[in-house]
């Protein structure tokens, strides 16, 4: 959505308007509505303005207190509007009838101080200059869908949407943070504080932080409530009390003044939006929704595998059901790697998804078609899907006397791994029982087949310096206060910090365009509603997303509903490699690499790694550690963009 960015000097020394413009301008993209700034002796604060809800265009941040003491800037939507509107209004703290979401932030922070940011609810990542106090309030929302990146000096705190904001003030040393480069050559990405940057952290999803000439300091301002349960006597209360929450997170996602999209496949995650989006609007009387449109990956003349990806006959039949328009945007030729150098890693740090090229085209299209906010279903895989290694809830079945849905959960899980029963008993229940069980077997599991934590590529005098073995070892701690082994494994899925990391990318992709981005899946009320539910309810092996497919029967077309699934777009990055510009441009990154030349990788190793998936791939073998060859290129590719 919108950017902000601001300076605070501790010691006094008045803030220098210019240096204020120069942060702004390193993310100017985020303002496309205007930008404004607000300086007042020594703290500044900027305001990148991309206006998509109603009070938006009411609004003008940097946005100043009636009393003069407390200044705002703000990205944000904020969703528990009435609930807010109630509390504040009762207290006196809201004066207008029709507060904006900046106005709402303020009143809270007035009312609840510190504690404000556990009262709202959406997606947020705000600043407050408190003048009577000297000191810096700001605050993440829950899933981390709106970034926060800050530098605290002794002299001086500085903040933004994007690094590059930071990085574009004076004195900022730009040094890359090589534990965080080595975490992601592994697959993990370090601690949810950490940058790419030495010097510059990220304020972790559900944080808050203070900052004055003491210090500055940082905690976590919501968790769920892990002694609240759910406890209904029939399986249509808990679709029931399911639905309305997840109309109500795309309700409030479609409070926008610009056209909404939505990158439309043939899934769960991104069909149940756009069904619930399409049931919304036609039930819109006075038409204070906004237009909603669909775009649709287009396979046409390709390979085989990659015409399995093409998932319109499902699709069409959710936009054709409620008279949505539809873009097909043509995907074969959208692999990675392709018209290198033009879809490379962001400044901000070597994140890079591989359909990057594929989200361009549907981004650039949307944008010449006049939207203005776009919506993905890419938290719902986490939020009602598989449990990892847990897979599905064995243990609740068993503690719920479900002896027959578990027999046929357990016998799925066999087919599936192509394992005995006996086998598939011992790991799901009878090692689950044990609370070392589930670490034996992973231990006995790792163990067996050769596991390392790190690819071979990797220099392992590089991995020791930075501590790789305890990065990767915080990477896995679980929550302590959840007892049941599934509530903890949906736990880890729907705030694990490395989907922090993949939202920012993806905000950052959007921004871009000059778009917004918003998804239902990651409401942080239905987060408290699947933790607080038998996880058996929730997802089963035999029906993916159960809870989800039953609370579209009526709202998703019927044979929509049954045939819907899920389809993975890993094919384009075989295609890279099937390609012969993509494959020689994997091949240069691999030659006179960079990441070598610092002593990060050895560059023979990774070569002949590169060269071995692509012998795979051409064969028509599935590659092995394409996901670790992949974010070296990507590593490669932001160095010699950035650093070269």
């Amino acid at each position: 959505m919108s950017g902000i960015c601001g300076v605070i000097h501790l010691d006094g020394a008045p803030v220098e308007p210019e240096i204020l413009k120069e942060m702004a301008k390193a993310a100017a993209h985020r303002g496309p509505d205007g930008i404004r700034y607000w300086t007042d002796d020594n703290a500044g604060l900027a305001h990148l303005a991309l206006n998509i809800t109603p009070g938006s265009l009411r609004e003008q941040q940097p946005l100043v207190s009636r009393g003069n003491d407390l200044v705002l800037t703000a990205n944000a939507r904020i969703d528990n509007r009435g609930e807010l509107i109630r509390a504040l209004g009762a207290k006196g703290y809201l004066p207008e009838a029709e507060p904006t979401d900046g106005e709402l932030i303020l009143a809270a922070y007035r009312c609840w101080g510190e504690e404000c940011p556990a009262r709202l609810v959406g997606d947020f990542a705000f600043a407050i200059w408190d003048a009577g106090r000297k000191r810096l309030f700001a605050a993440r929302d829950a899933n981390g869908m709106r970034a926060f990146y800050y530098r605290s000096e002794s002299r001086r705190v500085l903040f933004g949407t994007e690094v590059k904001q930071i990085l574009a003030a004076p004195n900022v040393p730009v040094r890359w943070f090589e534990p965080a480069i080595c975490a992601y050559l592994a697959s993990c990405y370090g601690p949810p504080e950490w940058s790419f940057y030495d010097g510059i952290c990220q304020l972790p999803p559900a944080y808050a932080l203070v900052a004055d000439k003491r210090g500055h300091r940082t905690w976590r301002y919501w968790d769920i409530d892990p002694d609240y349960r759910i406890e209904y006597s029939s399986e249509d209360e808990y679709v029931e009390h399911f639905l309305d929450i997840f109309k109500e997170a795309v309700r409030c996602r479609l409070r926008s003044v610009k056209p909404v999209f939505i990158s439309l496949s043939g899934g769960v995650d991104s069909g149940s939006v756009a069904s619930t989006a399409g049931w919304l609007l036609q039930r819109d009387s006075e038409g204070s929704l906004p237009g909603f449109h669909t775009y649709c990956y287009a396979f046409e003349d390709c390979f085989e595998e990659l015409a399995q990806c093409d998932e319109r006959h499902i699709s069409t039949g959710i936009a054709n059901h409620y008279d949505l328009p539809v873009t097909d945007i043509p995907a074969d030729t959208s692999w990675p790697l392709k018209d290198y150098p033009a879809h490379s890693p962001d400044r901000d740090d070597p994140v890079e998804l591989f359909a990057r090229v594929l989200w361009d085209q549907v981004l650039a299209t949307a944008r010449a078609e006049g939207m203005g906010l776009g919506m993905s279903g890419g938290y719902g895989d986490r939020m009602v899907g598989g449990l990892g290694q847990e897979e599905t809830d064995t243990l609740g079945l068993l503690q719920a006397g479900r002896l027959r849905a578990l027999w046929s959960e357990l016998r799925a899980l066999s087919h599936r791994h192509n394992v005995s029963t006996g086998w598939i008993v011992m790991s799901q229940l009878l090692w689950n029982l044990s609370p070392q069980g589930t670490k034996w077997a992973l231990d006995k599991s790792r163990k067996m087949w050769g596991y390392k934590p790190y690819p071979d590529w990797v220099r392992s005098d590089f991995a020791e310096r930075v501590g790789l073995d305890e990065i990767l070892r915080y990477h896995e701690e679980p929550r302590p206060n959840l007892r049941s082994l599934s509530r903890r494994e949906r736990y880890k899925a729907i705030f694990d910090f490395r989907q922090g990391r993949v939202n920012v990318t993806t905000d950052r992709m959007f921004a871009r365009f000059g778009l917004g981005y918003a998804d239902p899946w990651s409401d942080r009320r239905l987060a408290s509603f699947v933790l607080a539910t038998p996880q058996w309810r929730i997802q089963r092996v035999q029906t993916r997303k159960r809870i989800a497919r039953q609370a579209m029967r009526g709202i998703m077309p019927e044979q929509v509903r049954r045939e819907m699934g899920k389809t993975s777009l890993f094919p384009l990055y075989k295609q890279a490699f099937r390609e012969q510009q993509g494959k020689d441009t994997a091949l240069s990154l691999s030659r006179g690499s960079v990441a070598a030349a610092v002593g990060y990788i050895d560059e023979d190793i990774f070569r002949r790694h590169l060269h071995d998936q692509v012998q795979q791939i051409l064969s028509g073998k599935k590659p092995s550690a394409s996901g670790e060859i992949w974010k070296t290129l990507a590593v490669e590719m932001w160095f010699r963009q950035h650093w070269t």
